[in-house]
């Protein structure tokens, strides 16, 4: 992730207010945050999903590709209860900044954690993701 678009995520991100309401899926706002900051402790492994391997990693990159939601890992799904609980929005939109800005200054050769659906992937894919996982979910509240 660059610097612009690091910034952009942040910006956006503070754009984001408690009255804004999904265009897509279930999750509310302060879920949404929450969510995208577990992606970040998946990412470390300070977070780890309760399956691996149980999803075809094609059968993600097809949705994906037709703009079609993905499943979530299990643990990690906010609206079943598994993903990690808002506390007060402000401190929670901070924590996730602090993630992204955390990931971004990771370097390339990083020990990433295993991904549930593809494995273990190096800092280049585990970076796509991040961009990609960030857009879907900051569009979903129209920001």
């Amino acid at each position: 992730m660059d610097e612009e678009q690091l910034l952009q995520f942040l910006q956006r991100i503070d754009e984001l207010t408690l009255d804004q309401r999904p265009l897509f899926g279930k999750m509310n706002v302060r879920q949404m945050v929450c969510h995208c900051a577990d992606f970040f402790r998946m990412a470390k492994g300070t977070k780890r999903a309760n399956e691996y391997g149980k999803v075809d990693p094609e059968h993600i990159k097809l949705l994906a590709r037709f703009g079609k939601t993905a499943p979530t890992p299990k643990g990690f799904g906010q609206v079943e209860g598994g993903g990690t609980k808002p506390t007060e929005f402000e401190k929670d939109k901070l924590i996730l900044k602090d993630f992204i800005q955390e990931f971004s200054e990771l370097s390339e050769d990083y020990d990433f954690a295993v991904h549930p659906y593809f494995g273990k992937l190096d800092h280049k894919r585990w970076t796509g993701l991040a961009i990609y996982h960030l857009n879907h979910h900051l569009r979903q509240f129209g920001v």
